[in-house]
């Protein structure tokens, strides 16, 4: 089912949520454009696998591919991005995990699917060819740094599979990328995706421990300046990785983080984009799917059960404060997209330097 006929089969476009939407999408800046979910830290593994995974990955994902077919009271989406890590992918099980992937999830999608590069798609490969064999063999060369549009919206895609790096000639092809990806949508606003946060999504010294891996935030900061340069236009940066759900605003910019579906707790977004405003929900996997052993922030890996300042409870903590779970956020000035824009998906990718390419 596409959303188009989920519209027509559900009473006004009642939703879960308790949200009305418009049956039909219109120009006018109160009438929503489209919708969109992002899908992050699936960590699918084919049966079989050696590697130890996440407790019930498989079958929320497979939740999470429902959904996308208007099941489980949620309308469907016009397009799903990925934040990474949507494989499990440890070493040999990557030759597994993406064929699974594929032919068992993203072949019977309804919708598109944009992926992106995390560090469990490649084992922290960024820009070694042959860390990412399996990766360009399931989608083909030219999804690691790419851009694609949709309804006078532009999306940078960004791999930061290689987070921890100390600046170097890799995260330097990065950032050139990135400035080539903001000049060729002047004139749109923006959604940045990347695996990998640009900013602390906790307070920084508990994320540090309940984390416990150096890449809690793309460590050349260039990235960051070159996403605030453009914070006139940048709507939102979307990322995962640290498995758990938060939301904050930094220098104009929203960042936003769902836990992903593999783990606990487990999450994704669906966003509901207007002319004038985007509304934000997490979206819970059903509680029999929920299990508190994939939890990376808790007693059973740390001794102790994480909170910071602003989640004072482990739940707090690890699923977000309320207004991280659900929050509309303003567009104004040029984050408002051109209401003449089609609704149609455009993917770019870069043959060479500053040379686009349509590819879909």
């Amino acid at each position: 089912m596409n959303r188009r006929e989920f519209m027509k089969t559900s009473v006004a476009g009642t939703l879960s949520v308790g949200m009305q939407y418009p049956a039909t999408v219109a120009a006018s800046e109160g009438e929503r454009r489209f919708r969109f979910f992002l899908w992050n830290d699936m960590h699918v593994r084919a049966p079989g696998s050696g590697t130890r995974g996440y407790p019930l990955s498989n079958e929320k994902a497979l939740w999470a591919a429902e959904c996308t077919r208007g099941k489980h009271s949620l309308e469907p989406p016009d397009f799903v991005v990925s934040a990474g890590d949507i494989v499990h992918g440890e070493g040999a099980d990557l030759d597994g995990d993406y064929p699974f992937l594929k032919t068992e999830f993203l072949d019977k999608l309804p919708v598109p699917f944009l992926p992106c590069a995390g560090n469990h798609e490649n084992g922290q490969g960024e820009g070694i060819p042959e860390k990412n064999l399996a990766y360009d063999k399931c989608f083909g060369t030219g999804w690691h740094n790419y851009l694609f549009t949709y309804g006078g919206f532009g999306f940078i895609v960004v791999d930061t599979s290689g987070a921890d790096r100390a600046p170097d000639d890799v995260t330097n092809q990065r950032n050139r990328f990135v400035e080539r990806a903001f000049a060729r949508l002047a004139g749109k606003p923006i959604f940045v995706v990347t695996h990998v946060p640009l900013i602390a999504m906790r307070e920084e010294e508990p994320l540090r421990k309940s984390f416990g891996f150096t890449s809690w935030r793309v460590a050349d900061l260039k990235l960051l300046e070159l996403v605030e340069a453009h914070r006139d236009t940048v709507v939102a940066v979307l990322c995962g990785h640290i498995h758990l759900t938060g939301v904050c605003s930094r220098n104009g910019i929203w960042h936003i983080m769902p836990s992903g579906t593999g783990g606990y707790p487990s999450d994704f977004a669906a966003f509901d984009v207007f002319g004038d405003r985007i509304e934000l929900h997490m979206q819970k996997a059903p509680g029999e799917l929920l299990d508190r052993k994939g939890d990376i922030h808790d007693s059973r890996r740390h001794g102790k059960d994480y909170t910071d300042t602003s989640h004072p409870t482990h739940d707090s903590y690890v699923w977000g404060n309320p207004d991280e779970r659900a929050l509309t956020i303003a567009l104004e000035g040029k984050k408002c997209p051109l209401n003449t824009q089609p609704l149609e998906l455009c993917v770019y990718h870069e043959k060479a330097g500053d040379d686009w390419q349509r590819v879909k």
